[in-house]
């Protein structure tokens, strides 16, 4: 008797617990992709490893005999998730994770952003700096991007804003080129006024 009672102890023990919404959401948006991914391509698509992956989705991981630990993802993570299956932040919101879906929101944000300054002539270069992974600061794209929105608004003709958008767009050129030279000359100013000897190659006898 005390043998079958320990026994349903060790079994409920060791049972895995339902994995939680949002690792639901993120299966069922990877089975439904067209066509189906496996956790390998989605996983290589998010950017994570294969383990990780199922470790998330599963909501849980085997430590050892009869041993699970819950999973959760990071937001951060469970963004690049829900992004590599196409799930959408108001679903990650509704799952509860509102942390991931506000992550998932800005790099959308960052994305699109990109994708609208590599479209205009002139700003390409500035294209890149607008997805996440670049670092880009969090301000001066927006800053951009709100010059343009505005420039849109208006309610000049055509023409006239398509003047005004090429003239804000050689004045950004116009400044990033200007710092550019500032910042050459800082850099010859400041090696100007460290003492000769520094300038030896390490290792010279003097």
């Amino acid at each position: 008797m005390h043998v079958k009672s320990q026994h349903a102890q060790e079994t409920a023990g060791s049972q895995e617990a339902g994995p939680p919404p949002e690792a639901s959401l993120i299966r069922r948006a990877r089975e439904a992709a067209v066509p189906p991914l496996s956790r390998r391509q989605a996983a290589a698509r998010a950017g994570i490893s294969p383990s990780q992956w199922s470790d998330v989705e599963r909501g849980s991981k085997r430590a050892g005999p009869g041993i699970v630990i819950p999973v959760q993802a990071t937001a951060e993570t469970l963004a690049k998730m829900a992004a590599a299956v196409g799930a959408a932040a108001d679903q990650l919101a509704a799952a509860g994770r509102d942390d991931a879906a506000d992550q998932l929101r800005s790099a959308t944000r960052q994305q699109q952003l990109g994708e609208r300054l590599a479209g205009i002539p002139g700003l390409g270069f500035l294209a890149g700096q607008a997805r996440p992974e670049a670092g880009a600061r969090a301000d001066l794209l927006p800053l951009v991007a709100s010059g343009l929105d505005a420039i849109d608004a208006s309610t000049l003709s055509t023409r006239t804003r398509n003047q005004i958008t090429g003239l804000f767009i050689d004045n950004l050129r116009h400044d990033a080129t200007r710092r550019h030279h500032e910042l050459l000359l800082m850099l010859r100013l400041a090696e100007g006024a460290i003492p000769p000897e520094h300038h030896r190659p390490a290792g010279q006898d003097t």
